[in-house]
């Protein structure tokens, strides 16, 4: 059953509301406000609860047409202050890092978990301008011809439901199911150019010769020996394959999906607001961020600060924090950076990075303890290639002159990439240090590619609900 969840009143979509759905199990909303849970294990009650309004508990049955609805809760300012010694903002977030190791769980834990990358491909700019070629085909035209079929914008997505067993420090992924929503217009465009490329040099390139690569100052050269390898290489991946290597190339596939999946997870829980030496490093630099109190918010009967900060002294984020007023623990946070976090450029070669944001939410156990309930971060770069391109072919066994062909190209481009990565945990349990180390990798799950979305593949898992985007995914095809 899907389910949405609306503010009372304005009716806009609740994003990332914890919906319990029993002991350690439960989802969050996604971006629109979309929660769904399986009929196999209906839930004899739902407890919905988000920073800022009331909680409310009811049974499947009381949901009206798929729709429930959170009141807004508030309180005044003064009611918190009377018993919290009318601690500064910044002092309240330096309470919260002091606190840190006595409000978050650290032990070993196995939780069900529901990876999802989101790949989003822009092309800003492609000229290629043809100065001068001596090789048939090889034309402006072409070069405009491939420019005006490449797709501009292009996305994908991966996503993965797993068993972690470990603690934010180490961690092993044991894959149940897994899905890629595979869009080959991502990569084909590039493809077709490069086969071109490569007939044209194939039919062009006499017997003996060798490339001679030169872009502004650099060069390399590629000998015939080398070319033949290439194209060799070439002709192997086009060949159509053999059961057995079709089953070779699926278990490899299963293999860079486990590890790859592995490396993202762990990549993520290194990143904690309380580690040392991360990009998203507030806690370790909170001298260089002002910090104002906003507001006050009810999560459930806990009192939250809402404290937003911004940088001074040249620091990278602002953002949103939201702490208990009691023991100072974080119940959210919520990032994004105000300039770029690494710049190159170098011989008309750039590289910006220009995106780092995300989110982190904890939800609080039966223990006191604050657990993680969902992460996410989004990462991007703009590259830009503005320099030429030179490739002379050239022959020492020829009568003649030297140099056969040349082609001298002017390049000009800029991509943005965004990868968005979710993580969400929705069942878990304690778990003992020997079960840990018995826990062995597997690369024997479900695993599916589609070029367009199937609502079928999950049915019958609670994972986050799939955003507007997801749903009307199709891959473009070559026409």
């Amino acid at each position: 059953m899907k389910v949405q969840v609306l503010e009372w009143g304005s009716e806009k979509p609740i994003p990332y509301a914890n919906v319990l759905f029993g002991k350690h199990k439960g989802v969050v909303t996604n971006e629109e406000g979309f929660f769904s849970f399986t009929s196999e294990e209906l839930p004899a009650t739902l407890e919905i609860s988000s920073l800022g309004y009331e909680t409310l508990v009811l049974s499947p049955q009381d949901i009206a047409n798929s729709t429930v609805y959170l009141k807004p809760a508030s309180i005044e300012l003064k009611e918190v202050f009377l018993s919290n010694k009318e601690l500064s903002p910044r002092e309240i977030v330096e309470m919260a890092k002091e606190k840190v190791v006595d409000n978050y769980d650290f032990d070993l834990g196995q939780k069900r978990v529901f990876y999802r990358e989101s790949d989003f491909s822009h092309i800003r700019k492609f000229d290629m301008k043809v100065e001068e070629s001596t090789i048939p085909g090889i034309d402006q035209n072409l070069m405009d011809r491939i420019e005006a079929e490449m797709p501009k914008v292009t996305d994908s997505y991966k996503e993965v439901l797993a068993d972690l067993y470990g603690n934010y420090d180490s961690q092993k992924v044991r894959i149940v199911k897994a899905a890629n929503l595979y869009n080959p217009q991502n990569t084909q465009s590039l493809e077709q150019l490069t086969d071109h490329l490569e007939t044209l040099f194939r039919q062009n390139l006499k017997e003996r010769s060798f490339l001679k690569i030169r872009s502004g100052l650099l060069g390399v050269k590629v000998d015939e020996d080398e070319l033949k390898e290439g194209f060799e290489d070439s002709d192997a991946d086009k060949k159509e394959k053999t059961p057995e290597e079709i089953a070779e190339k699926e278990a490899k596939i299963k293999k860079n999906l486990q590890e790859g999946t592995g490396k993202e997870i762990q990549s993520l829980l290194a990143n904690m607001f309380w580690k040392e030496d991360i990009a998203f490093n507030l806690f370790e630099k909170i001298r260089k961020y002002e910090f104002d109190l906003q507001g006050i918010l009810h999560l459930g009967q806990n009192t939250v600060y809402v404290v937003n900060f911004e940088p001074k002294r040249r620091a990278d984020f602002k953002g949103k924090i939201f702490i208990d007023a009691q023991d100072y623990g974080v119940h959210r946070i919520e990032y994004e950076n105000v300039r770029p976090l690494s710049k190159f450029r170098l011989f008309g070669i750039s590289a910006i990075d220009d995106i780092y944001r995300g989110k982190m939410i904890f939800m609080k156990d039966e223990k006191g303890k604050y657990s993680l309930s969902y992460l996410e971060r989004e990462q991007g770069e703009t590259v830009g290639i503005d320099r030429p391109l030179t490739i002379i072919e050239k022959n020492r066994h020829v009568p003649g002159r030297n140099k056969q062909n040349e082609l001298d190209l002017e390049l000009d481009m800029r991509f943005g990439q965004v990868e968005k990565v979710q993580l969400v945990v929705y069942e878990s349990r304690p778990l003992a240090s020997e079960e840990y180390e018995a826990v062995k990798g597997q690369e024997t799950f479900e695993y599916q590619k589609f070029k367009s979305y199937n609502p079928d593949f999950w049915a019958g898992y609670n994972i986050i609900e799939p955003n507007a985007a997801i749903k009307e995914f199709t891959a473009m095809e070559a026409e």
